[in-house]
């Protein structure tokens, strides 16, 4: 007897059904209305998913927590009579562990010899599953079946058996082994003598149907094989899946059934898998489906289908300071055509489940923002409790054109069980939530409320990555505020560091800005008022120094090779030091490159250039002033050159974006430091005979030239052929040009046209 050939299950079903995109399996999108609101549950896994073929499911297919099949169970209901589910699932499924005792009826002993039949069944095919490969040629070489055994066994067990349900139970498992065994052909002549039109079309009629249609398909038939599968993804409760990947596998052999289609009931079934297969005409398969028969539950899941869809583009998640706004249409109205069908199906004369429809009305007139509209619907909706609590708050949010007091008490009695909004980023569950915040910070944004716009999603400690001056101090009016309402309390607790002193904090980020706009003395100022917070990590006086080795993974010793500021005139300088003591010391420095001796002001301005050098985004200690490492040029580069990245001070100026959930990714980068630095290089040079001394400086200046280069671009530009498929751009070094031609005397130049690739290029070019 011949064996069969594989049977079709879900492997390519992702390609055709599940839909991707998303970070995570909690979408991109905010989920507020729960697919699982369509009254037909054996639909269910049509539902949308992420990343699943069918929803409900893992990756590896399994539904959690594990589910028996429905149909089955219940046509076994009707057999065993008073027995509870528990039973009859262990019964079926788990036969060997089964107590049998006590079970002594007629119809139980017969159930339980089918039962035992039906496992040998089971068990003998199982290497269909257990085996790893795609060849069913390998799998079939590697166990033998005596399938002629079992049907023998089956006609005789059937023989003794009068149950309707058992009989069917018996055939089902007869065409299951002929199937199984290539015997194709014996199982339709088998099927239309004993099964076709003589059994009704219960469960177990669409399990037989299943394996009918997998012998049609083997046989070549496919649009007959199609047609089957249709009835049964339709009719069945526990093929459904499988069904509906058979049918995609008979579609790419151009049939669909349709040639044996014939009355209303065949053209729903059409309509509900050609609407499943693909996501275009949504609407106008609905109001199809509609004409033919309102009442069909198909309706809901069509519709359930569609409105998915619409959230997936009028909630998009975490927009922060991009481009999009909450809903965010996109010249996109199919909102509007569902609202339409909503509207009609709540009227409609034949339609009973009314609560489903003015639920989805009541919550497409919220995302028209026809809020007014949406909350006297909800009121109407009988049923679906914790889904109309869900949005009657967030119908209440978003009407708020500002927020009162009594918005942010409501808001802390609803935020109450997790006031830490930044523990709800991947759960599902708490999308209403997001959307709350999401929507609470733009109010705040809109309405200049920076401090608490920016607190709703951000820890204080954020702030360092941000470098304004008026979020921090639109902090600080926050903070000193009184009578703060309880939500504003919470606000004020987001820290990451929950003993961090929020003003010491607020005033140490003040002096680091400063630090930035090369302004010590206001620095030192704010730094002062500080008195608890120390920055993590201390200052190395290296920070005064400079290096001819660009390397930033390499320790201190290996690059730092200059000492001046180890020199008497600088003992003020500590071996490390407070950021309050390094404005100290810029001071200091800064004092001294006024002196009235020349090589005490020389030296102080070589300091200074030093300094400004290795804070740029190019230099060695750049993120030292905000406790960050000097890794990577991604945290450090955005090549402006080549993208027009706005910051996010001017982000915050000119209220750009939705809200603030992610203006620390848009910190300042750039501070034009080399420009300062490259200056007082300058200086150097105009104070100083010293020709070593002048062409370091020159060195030195070419480093601040690349940095420009690497952050504004430059049209003046030189071009070197590195290789046939590579050109090296870099900046038109005007350093360089007066090191090569006025200082190629000198030891260091020397010493820097054998350390430099950059300088060896271009002195051998120009």
């Amino acid at each position: 007897m011949r064996k069969l050939l594989t049977y079709i299950f879900v492997l390519i079903s992702s390609s055709v059904f599940a839909c991707g995109g998303g970070y995570w399996e909690g979408m991109n999108f905010y989920n507020l209305f729960k697919q699982t609101n369509i009254a037909a549950e054996e639909f269910y896994p049509f539902l949308r998913s992420e990343y699943n073929a069918f929803y409900g499911e893992d990756f590896y297919g399994q539904t959690k927590p594990l589910v028996y099949p429905k149909g089955n169970v219940a046509l076994w209901h009707e057999l065993l009579i008073g027995w509870d589910t528990q039973d009859i699932e262990k019964a079926v499924y788990e036969f060997d562990k089964f107590d049998w005792s006590g079970k002594d009826s007629a119809i139980e002993q017969s159930a339980k010899t089918y039962l035992a039949f039906a496992n040998r069944c089971s068990n003998a095919f199982s290497y269909r599953t257990r085996l790893n490969s795609w060849d069913y040629d390998e799998v079939l070489e590697k166990e033998t079946v005596d399938e002629e055994a079992l049907l023998k066994e089956a006609n005789l067990l059937l023989s003794q058996v009068s149950n309707q349900q058992l009989q069917m139970r018996y055939y089902y498992q007869m065409i299951r082994i002929m199937h199984y065994s290539k015997d194709w052909t014996a199982a339709l002549r088998f099927y239309e003598s004993k099964v076709e039109d003589q059994f009704p079309k219960n469960e177990m009629y669409y399990y037989i149907s299943d394996q009918v249609a997998g012998c049609y398909y083997s046989l070549e038939n496919y649009e007959k094989a199609a047609y089957l599968f249709t009835k049964v993804l339709n009719k069945s409760l526990d093929r459904k899946k499988t069904a509906f990947s058979s049918y995609n596998f008979c579609t790419y052999k151009n049939a669909e059934g349709k040639s044996l289609f014939k009355g209303l009931d065949d053209e729903k079934d059409l309509l509900l898998i050609r609407s499943l297969r693909n996501f275009t005409d949504e609407v106008s398969n609905i109001n199809r489906f509609i004409e033919l028969d309102a009442q069909d539950e198909r309706v809901e899941l069509l519709f359930m289908r569609a409105l998915n869809n619409v959230e997936r583009e009028v909630w998009p998640k975490d927009i922060g300071v991009g481009n999009k706004s909450l809903p965010f249409y996109d010249n996109n109205n199919t909102y509007k055509d569902l609202l339409r069908i909503a509207e009609q199906q709540v009227v409609h004369s034949t339609v009973t489940n009314k609560a489903f429809w003015k639920l989805s009305s009541s919550y497409l007139s919220f995302i028209k923002q026809d809020i007014a509209s949406a909350k006297a619907k909800l009121a109407k909706v009988e049923g679906y409790p914790e889904q109309k609590k869900k949005l009657a708050i967030i119908y209440e949010v978003f009407s708020w054109e500002n927020l009162t007091v009594e918005n942010e008490n409501y808001l802390a009695k609803i935020l109450a069980d997790n006031p830490k909004n930044t523990a709800w980023i991947s759960e599902n569950e708490n999308d209403w939530r997001r959307i709350i915040l999401a929507k609470v910070a733009h109010t705040y944004y809109k309405n200049n409320k920076l401090a608490k716009a920016f607190l709703v999603h951000n820890t204080l400690e954020n702030v360092n990555q941000i470098n304004s001056i008026e979020l921090l101090e639109a902090l600080e009016a926050f903070y000193l505020q009184t009578d703060k309402s309880e939500y504003e309390k919470v606000l004020l607790s987001h820290k990451s560091n929950a003993s961090l002193n929020f003003m010491d904090y607020i005033n140490d980020q003040k002096g680091i800005y400063y630090l930035y706009q090369k302004d010590p003395e206001s620095a030192l100022e704010f730094f002062n008022k500080n008195e608890t917070y120390e920055g993590q990590l201390l200052i190395p006086a290296s920070i005064f120094s400079n290096n001819l080795k660009e390397c930033f993974s390499c320790s201190v010793e290996e690059v730092m090779d200059d000492e001046v500021y180890k020199a008497d005139i600088f003992s003020f300088i500590q071996a490390s030091f407070s950021r309050k003591n390094l404005a100290r010391n810029l001071i200091e420095l800064e004092k001294l490159t006024q002196n009235e001796k020349k090589w005490k002001a020389k030296l102080a301005n070589y300091l200074l250039g030093n300094y400004y050098f290795n804070i740029s985004n190019t230099g060695y200690y750049r993120g030292l002033l905000r406790n960050k490492g000097n890794c990577c040029e991604y945290s450090y580069m955005h090549y402006a050159y080549y993208s027009k990245r706005k910051i996010s001070k001017d982000i915050i100026t000119e209220k750009k974006g939705y809200n603030l959930l992610d203006i620390s990714n848009y910190g300042e980068r750039y501070f034009d430091l080399s420009s300062t630095a490259m200056q007082y290089y300058q200086n150097v040079m105009e104070m100083s005979t010293d020709k070593e001394l002048n062409a370091r400086c020159l060195y030195l200046m070419a480093k601040c030239e690349l940095n420009t280069y690497y952050n504004l671009g430059s049209k003046d530009e030189l071009s070197f052929q590195i290789s046939k498929y590579y050109d090296l751009k870099l900046p038109n070094y005007k350093s360089f040009k007066i090191l090569k031609e006025s200082y190629a005397d000198t030891k260091f130049h020397e010493m820097i046209i054998k350390e430099c690739s950059y300088f060896r290029l271009y002195s051998s070019h120009y």
